[in-house]
């Protein structure tokens, strides 16, 4: 009896018991569900913050005359190149974005991406296959913050209550988004950005195949603004992102010489097998890939690899049966800069690829993916040289020497303005570009082939070779100014310097874009008298720019000139052609002083050969208060 009662009151102390938890988890769900929905637009770390009030009495000196750490810098206010292109009327969430992104802690970020790198594992604990790259919480955190303010997909939204109309500010917005965000961390830009050239791909493309493989992949979510970095199949996922995998060892930018083989697998489902590597493959955790390859059958057996004409692929990491599909990551890049982001050689085995567009049209199926990563890789130089422009003011606004701050000696001004000119033409450019293409693609349906298309796709070349050329210079010009502080690798000056280079080689180097602007103008004579026209609006504007066009037109645009030695002088056609885009940009967009400064020290006479060698009639004064700080 006593056992009883005993076990009675234990019974309904454990009842209660377990009501009690049960409640507290019930309870404790909904503060996680509310804190989820308070964390979903914040990182996943603690906020970095500069350290407080560090010891400036050392045992043998006092620390004096050091520049503080950069906490803020609001990135779109602070440029007034930025805001001459993007408005109140279009500005979208760009003014807001160069807000939360110009804080101490998402520079921190960046520094936290590049210092722990991406790391591969083939395999799992038990040996088996899976090809999976890891990095540090800090670059999921700016995938997600930049997936967040639509930088992959702003462009392609389709308006409310419209499934064909589509932002008619969104390739705009998505340049500022992408100008902002590589300003703190250019290694996430590169999966953001073939996903935002390649989704007008597969939409035009991959709906033509089989409804298997949209259901296992499905296209809308490409513009999803949730960053899911798990690697699962595609339909499972919150949001995706695109890759490509286009060149090879043995012919790089010459995709002709390609040898990865396509077999047909499934002519009615357009399914191939895929047999060959890739000898650059960034962001391998992309969720599919587009691929170039040569389709097998005989007639070409006997083909010289020169002549042959590669086709267009779509391959996706997992298959729509929900199998992994092959796709062997053999190693990844020990790269100079862009170290946050995954680099890697691969290689198919058994890999099904789905054919895009028509059997040997790859490079035309490809080639406007190709035009929006070229104008994203000047877009991202520019950024670059933003940048640095601004580390470089935040320390001479701060330094003193002589006894006097940098910012006030004569020299260090000529060269801050001249960094600021040559980043604001740079600026100017790129943004305009994206207006064109707003102009010409805000609806994806459309076949455009007007003077403005014809406009965007020489100026996206121009831009292309001319802007990510000037990076590293600019950059490193930048980081002298902040002598021995800037060598170090406690500043960011040095990954920006390391992060220079990169776009002039990516997507076409130098010689490829400066061979590809003399075949378009051979193939497409429009082209040319397009931006001449263009330009001859200009006339009388600026006696500078208008000299550089006569000779432009009488010297290297003459009709008898010879091939090869046109050939030989491409780059300084390119040079001419762009440095009189941002000249007659400049006329219509900037004011005035700096138009007449950027003509003169690079159109006129008297131009210098290095920064800080201006000629004498530039306004000085005026041009300081455009820097930054």
């Amino acid at each position: 009896m006593l056992r009883s009662r005993i076990l009675t009151t234990s019974q309904t102390l454990v009842q209660r018991t377990i009501v009690t938890q049960t409640k507290v988890a019930a309870s404790n769900e909904n503060k996680d569900e509310q804190n989820d929905k308070t964390n979903e637009n914040q990182s996943s770390n603690d906020s970095f913050n500069p350290p407080r009030k560090p010891l400036t009495q050392q045992f043998t000196h006092q620390v004096k005359n050091q520049v503080p750490p950069l906490e803020y810098i609001d990135l779109y206010k602070s440029d007034l190149a930025l805001r001459e292109f993007v408005t109140k009327e279009n500005k979208g969430q760009i003014k807001d974005m160069g807000v939360e992104l110009g804080t101490f802690h998402w520079f921190e970020q960046g520094h936290l991406a590049n210092q722990y790198l991406p790391s591969l594992h083939q395999f799992d604990r038990c040996g088996q296959r899976i090809d999976e790259v890891h990095f540090h919480p800090a670059y999921h955190d700016l995938m997600k913050i930049g997936m967040r303010y639509g930088v992959h997909s702003v462009a392609w939204e389709p308006l409310s209550g419209s499934k064909t109309n589509f932002n008619p500010h969104g390739h705009l917005q998505h340049a500022a988004g992408l100008y902002i965000l590589t300003q703190v961390e250019a290694g996430v830009c590169c999966p953001l950005s073939m996903t935002y050239s390649g989704y007008p791909i597969l939409h035009r493309y991959l709906l033509c195949t089989n409804h298997k493989l949209t259901d296992s992949f499905p296209l809308e979510r490409i513009l999803s603004r949730k960053y899911d970095p798990r690697c699962i199949p595609a339909n499972m996922k919150s949001g995706l992102t695109i890759g490509m995998a286009l060149t090879e060892k043995q012919g790089g930018s010459d995709v002709r010489t390609n040898t990865t083989t396509a077999y047909c697998d499934n002519a009615q489902e357009k399914r191939y097998i895929l047999i060959g590597h890739k000898w650059f493959c960034s962001a391998p955790m992309s969720d599919g890939f587009l691929v170039l390859a040569q389709i097998h059958n005989d007639d070409n057996l006997n083909q010289p690899s020169s002549s042959s004409k590669p086709s267009c692929f779509f391959v996706p990491r997992w298959l729509p049966n929900g199998e992994r599909n092959p796709f062997y990551i053999q190693r990844l890049k020990d790269k100079l800069g862009n170290r946050s982001n995954a680099s890697s050689e691969i290689e198919f085995n058994n890999t099904q690829g789905w054919l895009l567009g028509k059997e040997h049209d790859g490079v035309k199926v490809i080639i406007d993916m190709i035009n929006g990563t070229r104008l994203d890789s000047a877009i991202s130089s520019a950024a670059l040289m933003r940048q640095a422009l601004v580390q470089a003011t935040w320390h001479a606004r701060h330094r003193k020497a002589f006894g006097r701050l940098l910012i006030d000696q004569p020299l260090m001004k000529q060269v801050l303005i001249d960094l600021l000119l040559e980043s604001e033409a740079a600026t100017t450019l790129v943004m305009y570009i994206a207006t064109l293409y707003d102009m010409t693609y805000n609806n994806m349906h459309s076949n455009n082939t007007g003077e403005t298309k014809v406009l965007a796709r020489i100026a996206s070349a121009i831009a292309k070779f001319w802007i990510c050329k000037r990076a590293p210079e600019t950059t490193y010009e930048a980081l002298e100014c902040l002598g021995g502080a800037g060598f170090v690798e406690e500043s960011i000056m040095p990954r920006l310097y390391r992060e220079a280079p990169v776009n002039s080689i990516w997507e076409g180097s130098g010689n490829v874009i400066c061979l590809d602007i003399l075949r378009s103008m051979k193939k497409s004579p429009e082209l040319l008298q397009t931006y001449l026209s263009f330009m001859h609006e200009t006339r009388g504007s600026n006696k500078h720019l208008d000299a550089a066009l006569q000779n432009l037109e009488k010297n290297l645009l003459k009709k008898d000139l010879p091939s090869d030695m046109l050939e030989r002088h491409a780059r300084t056609l390119a040079t001419q052609l762009a440095l009189c885009l941002q000249a007659g940009l400049l006329v219509r967009r900037l004011p005035q002083t700096v138009c007449d400064a950027f003509c003169s020290s690079r159109l006129g006479p008297n131009r210098g050969l290095i920064f800080g060698d201006l000629p004498m009639d530039i306004d000085t004064d005026t041009l300081l208060k455009r820097l930054p700080f």
